[in-house]
């Protein structure tokens, strides 16, 4: 006989799993109600406050009210908004009618032992829907990096997902260097690739033709898509040290041949601005001779977005949990705000709240 709390928790799992599926796609190829354009800064960030022009434009045909503007904070950097209250970093946007543009200006000042190169989230929502959102970049004119080869990937990240009868199957792709791809679980650091081996398979891309080929098998890449073997991957990026969220993430899956025998897995990650997190999970399983569920306490933290493009959490109980991140990117390669998808160590976390 199933215990009631089981069955409720099995089927919270499975539903959230369900929806996760959906969150992937729908929210990368969603068209968003205004474009969001920040002018960058080129000159390395100074202790003197440099202003940078946002520009947000209704992309409708119709009249868009309950705008707000938002910039994320970034770690040594002091950042004023037009508009906003002292010391806060949101403000409300008039109007736009169709076609029509808001300019806003932001400043920022690099605090000390801060980066003088770097980028800020901006971000437009209406509601609790973020419409539109950017990078701000700082400090462009002072790469000494080479011209990137264009006939490389190299340092591009991919994750795809597809459901089925033994959970979500998830996938990545993440281009190590010239000539080799990396195809399993980047866990908790980015790997590298200096020979070919079951998990660093080779690729040929030459970016005049479109080209691109995997382990062998022809690919196609559109913009921040990749589609292989049926598969399709979108692109994510890595945040900045020290990023800031304010989202609750979930992830869920489930394994075995479901629903007959399956264990089903639900993890909630709700991340503040201060910096802070708190989690909870259900684990649960059926078969057909018992049921069970497993429902931990809820445990809670720090978090840290590291240089090495990882993800720390540091339980208060003294152990600590690491992970690579990444985020989606839109199409003009600014990252977008955390809920519409977080990968975690190749586990994919959305925000399936209404």
């Amino acid at each position: 006989m199933t215990h009631p709390r089981t069955s409720l928790a099995r089927r919270a799992a499975l539903a959230a799993a369900v929806a996760l599926l959906g969150a992937a796609p729908a929210t990368a190829g969603a068209a968003p109600p205004v474009t969001v354009k920040a002018a960058a800064i080129a000159a390395p960030l100074g202790e003197t406050a440099t202003a940078a022009r946002v520009t947000i434009t209704n992309t409708t045909s119709k009249r868009l009210r309950g705008l707000r503007l938002s910039v994320g904070r970034a770690k040594g950097v002091g950042i004023a908004v037009q508009g906003a209250r002292r010391g806060r970093l949101t403000r409300a946007l008039p109007a736009l009618g169709p076609g029509r543009t808001a300019r806003v200006t932001v400043r920022l000042r690099r605090l000390q032992d801060g980066p003088q190169t770097g980028a800020v989230a901006v971000r437009v929502t209406r509601g609790k829907r973020t419409v539109g959102s950017a990078r701000l970049r700082f400090g462009t004119s002072g790469s000494t990096t080479a011209p990137r080869n264009p006939n490389t990937l190299a340092g591009r990240y991919f994750w795809g997902s597809t459901y089925t009868i033994n959970g979500i199957r998830q996938k990545t792709l993440y281009f190590t260097g010239d000539d080799l791809v990396f195809t399993d679980d980047t866990e908790s650091a980015w790997p590298t690739c200096a020979a070919e081996s079951e998990q660093c398979r080779p690729y040929r891309y030459t970016a005049a033709s479109g080209e691109l080929a995997i382990d062998g098998q022809p690919a196609e890449l559109a913009g921040r898509r990749l589609k292989l073997d049926g598969q399709t991957y979108f692109e994510f990026g890595i945040p900045q040290p020290g990023a800031r969220f304010d989202t609750r993430v979930t992830y869920a899956n489930a394994r075995g041949i479901c629903p007959l025998m399956c264990s089903y897995h639900t993890e909630n990650l709700t991340f503040r601005p201060d910096g802070t997190f708190a989690r909870d999970s259900v684990s649960s399983g059926s078969s057909p001779v018992v049921d069970w569920a497993s429902i931990p306490t809820d445990s809670k933290g720090t978090y840290e977005v590291r240089a090495d493009g990882t993800l720390r959490l540091a339980y208060e109980s003294g152990t600590e949990r690491i992970e690579t991140i990444g985020l989606y990117l839109d199409e003009s390669g600014a990252l977008k705000p955390a809920g519409e998808g977080m990968i975690l160590g190749g586990d994919g976390y959305f925000d399936i709240r209404d």
